[in-house]
C-alpha cells in the first residue's frame, strides 16, 4: 500500500516539475521574443523626417507621426531591405515614400564632421550602423532608390547592446551642396530587420562648384535710380533689383526671366 502511495506522489511531483519547466520556458521565450520585436529607435538630431512628423513640423505624414520609432523593415541593406521607391518609409509607411523638392522640411547642416544622434526607445543587440547620402546628380522629385545613394559613414557594433542614446561622428561630404537626403540604417543584431531613418538636409559647403539657388524669401526688393522716360519726359518704368538679405554685401545675379518679371510700371 505504501509503495503505491509513493508511486502516486512521485508521479504527481514529476508532473508538477514538467508543468513548471514548460511554464518557465514559455516565460523565457516570451521575454526574449518581446525584447527582440520591441527594439525601436529614430534619429533625433539632425532631425529625421519621421521625427519632424512627430513634432508637427512635417504634415500629412500618416501614422508615423505617432510612432517615429517604428520605421522597421527587412534588413541587410542594400542587398535586401525595402524596395526602391519605398526606402524612406521602410517599405511600410506609404506617406513617407513621397519625394518632391518642396515636400518635406529641411535641416541645414554644414559639410564635414557632424554628430548623428539616435534615440532608442528599446535598445537591442546591434550589428551595424550605416549612413548614406544622395549623389550629386540625384533627382529630388523622384522616389529614393539605391542607385541614388553612396555610403559615407559606417560603424560595426558586433552584436553589442547600445545605450538609449547613440551618437555617431560622421564626416559628411563637402563636394556637394543644396537639398540632399541622408539615410541612416540601424541593422539589428539578432533579427533579420533594420530601422531606416531619412533626414532631409540643406547641405552647406563652400567651393563645390555648384550653383545653389536661394528661395525668393531670401531676397528683398530695392529700387535703383534707373528710371526710363518716354520722349515727352513721362516716367514709364523703374528698374527693381533683388538683394540677398542673408549676405547683404553680395548682389546675386538673377535669371533673365526673373529680372524681366521684376520690372514695374512707374
Amino acid at each position: 500500500m505504501n509503495g503505491k502511495r509513493e508511486k502516486t506522489r512521485l508521479k504527481k511531483f514529476t508532473s508538477f516539475i514538467a508543468i513548471c519547466s514548460v511554464a518557465l520556458l514559455a516565460t523565457i521565450c516570451t521575454f526574449v521574443f518581446a525584447e527582440s520585436v520591441a527594439a525601436h529607435g529614430y534619429v533625433e538630431s539632425p532631425a529625421s523626417r519621421a521625427y519632424l512628423c512627430s513634432q508637427g513640423i512635417n504634415t500629412d505624414c500618416g501614422p508615423i507621426q505617432y510612432e517615429p520609432q517604428s520605421l522597421e523593415g527587412q534588413g541587410s541593406f542594400p542587398e535586401y531591405g525595402p524596395a526602391d521607391g519605398e526606402i524612406t518609409g521602410a517599405g511600410v509607411f506609404t506617406e513617407l515614400f513621397e519625394q518632391r523638392a518642396d515636400r518635406w522640411e529641411k535641416v541645414t547642416i554644414n559639410g564635414g564632421m557632424n554628430a548623428f544622434t539616435w534615440r532608442l526607445t528599446a535598445p537591442h543587440s546591434t550589428a551595424e550602423w550605416k549612413y548614406y547620402i544622395t549623389k550629386k546628380d540625384w533627382d529630388p522629385n523622384r522616389p529614393l532608390a539605391r542607385a541614388d545613394l553612396e555610403l559615407f559613414c559606417y560603424f560595426n557594433d558586433g552584436g553589442s547592446r547600445p545605450p538609449a542614446r547613440v551618437v555617431h561622428e560622421c564626416d559628411v561630404p563637402t563636394d556637394r551642396s543644396g537639398y540632399h537626403l541622408i539615410l541612416g540604417v540601424w541593422e539589428i543584431g539578432d533579427t533579420d530587420n533594420a530601422f531606416y531613418n531619412v533626414i532631409d538636409i540643406h547641405l552647406v559647403n563652400e567651393d563645390t562648384g555648384e550653383d545653389v539657388p536661394l528661395p525668393l524669401s531670401a531676397f528683398i526688393l530695392q529700387f535703383k535710380p534707373n528710371p526710363v522716360f518716354s520722349l515727352n519726359g513721362q516716367l514709364l518704368l523703374h528698374h527693381t533689383e533683388l538683394r540677398n538679405t542673408t549676405y547683404l554685401e553680395t548682389e546675386t545675379e538673377l535669371p533673365l526671366q526673373l529680372k524681366q518679371s521684376m520690372w514695374i510700371q512707374g
